[in-house]
């Protein structure tokens, strides 16, 4: 039995899903690049998951060689779905044990100092996860989706907050992220597909038994211009407006992914890369604000 302190500290953790329902806005550049530098700044246990199967986040931070020894040892997200091995692609293998626990699956990306007091995991993505849009077999997905959400309590033994890197659909991967996030971030390009994506997150919220606390990021913008008239509108918004963080992610070459280049964006050298990191500190801050008592 957890004790009652115990208990109270697990329930706050927060689980924070990086949504939008349009791909290209961004999604994967926020998982990775802001909650690199929030991990270091509020000095934290942070674990980033990667719930796309494209698993671009993933690509982005590890090499291959490292991916192919993930693969190899059974050690991705799909772990957090169902035990592995997983072979049968249209059926998901139940059991009464509990998942995996979640520091077993990760690769150590960042840590200060030498104990585990802050650290930034990543759970690899996997092209498995897309076995769960051929399913259609409630009692099979619930079991998947049961399994889930004891793995992210579990998780929340061992960290402060958990990040969720999801595909912009409204897959049953989505609906799990969701279900147990208790809040959402949607990264948003100043222009109107970009929006209606928000909109379509916060309609699927209304299926959702307690809704999580919304948050927009306005992305993809060059540093001195003015907001856009999308930007306008969205902040004058009656429902979104208060979603929309004040700071803004500007565009940057350093934001750019490069085939020769797997880590973070704020690690690399060149021309404003300082006002790039101050930059981003002030988005992390900002979002550790609105994760209440976290920070």
């Amino acid at each position: 039995m957890e004790t009652s302190d115990k208990a109270w500290r697990k329930e706050m953790v927060p689980v924070l899903s990086v949504l939008n329902m349009k791909g290209g806005v961004g999604k994967t550049t926020v998982s990775a690049h802001v909650m690199r530098v929030l991990y270091h700044r509020q000095q934290k246990r942070v674990l980033l998951v990667d719930l796309d199967p494209q698993f671009n986040l993933t690509q982005a931070l590890l090499t291959q060689a490292d991916y192919d020894d993930i693969l190899e040892a059974k050690k991705t997200v799909m772990a957090a779905f169902e035990p592995q091995p997983s072979n049968d692609f249209f059926k998901v293998k139940s059991t009464k044990n509990a998942p995996p626990a979640a520091s077993s699956l990760t690769k150590r990306l960042r840590q200060i100092g030498k104990g585990e007091k802050a650290k930034l995991d990543i759970i690899p993505g996997a092209f498995d996860l897309m076995k769960y849009t051929m399913i259609d077999d409630p009692a099979q997905l619930k079991i998947a989706s049961d399994h889930f959400k004891w793995f992210i309590s579990t998780a929340k033994n061992e960290y402060d907050l958990i990040v969720l890197d999801c595909n912009p659909s409204s897959s049953f991967v989505t609906k799990c992220a969701l279900e147990n996030s208790t809040h959402v971030l949607s990264p948003v390009r100043p222009d109107k597909f970009s929006v209606l994506g928000v909109g379509m997150v916060d309609r699927l919220f209304q299926h959702l038994s307690l809704a999580p606390v919304h948050m927009t990021l306005i992305n993809g913008v060059r540093r001195y211009d003015p907001a856009s008239p999308v930007e306008i509108e969205l902040k004058a918004h009656p429902k979104f407006g208060a979603t929309v963080l004040g700071q803004r992610l500007n565009v940057s070459t350093h934001l750019e992914a490069h085939p020769s280049y797997t880590g973070f964006a704020t690690d690399r050298k060149g021309p404003y890369s300082s006002v790039l990191r101050a930059e981003i500190g002030k988005i992390a801050d900002e979002i550790s604000h609105r994760l209440g008592g976290w920070s």
